[in-house]
C-alpha cells in the first residue's frame, strides 16, 4: 500500500478550497471583531459620542476592509452591524430623553 504512494500526485483541490475559506472567514471575524471593539471603546471608555463612536468605527471597518480585499458577506455584515448600531443609538437617545 504505501508503495502506491508518489509524492507531489495526490489532489489537494478540496484541502486548498478548506484552507482559504478557513483563512477569509478569519480574517473576516478579525476585522468584525476589531470594528465592534474600536467601537465599544470609543463609546464607554473615551466618553465620545455614541454616532461619532459609531462613525470612527466604521472608517475603521471600511478601511480594513478595502485593505484586506473582503468579499460580500463581510460588507453585508458591517452593513448590518452599523444599520443596528444606529437604530439602538436613536432609541437610547429618544428614551433617555
Amino acid at each position: 500500500m504505501a508503495s502506491d504512494y508518489t509524492r507531489g500526485e495526490m489532489d489537494i483541490s478540496e484541502q486548498h478550497g478548506m484552507y482559504v475559506g478557513v483563512m477569509k472567514a478569519g480574517v473576516s471575524c478579525s476585522l468584525i471583531l476589531t470594528y465592534s471593539i474600536v467601537f465599544l471603546t470609543f463609546a464607554f471608555a473615551t466618553g465620545t459620542g455614541w454616532f461619532t463612536s459609531l462613525g470612527i468605527a466604521l472608517a475603521v471597518g471600511v478601511i480594513g476592509g478595502v485593505i484586506m480585499k473582503q468579499g460580500p458577506w463581510y460588507w453585508l455584515t458591517t452593513g448590518v452591524l452599523t444599520v443596528l448600531t444606529g437604530i439602538v443609538g436613536l432609541a437610547i437617545a429618544v428614551f433617555a430623553g
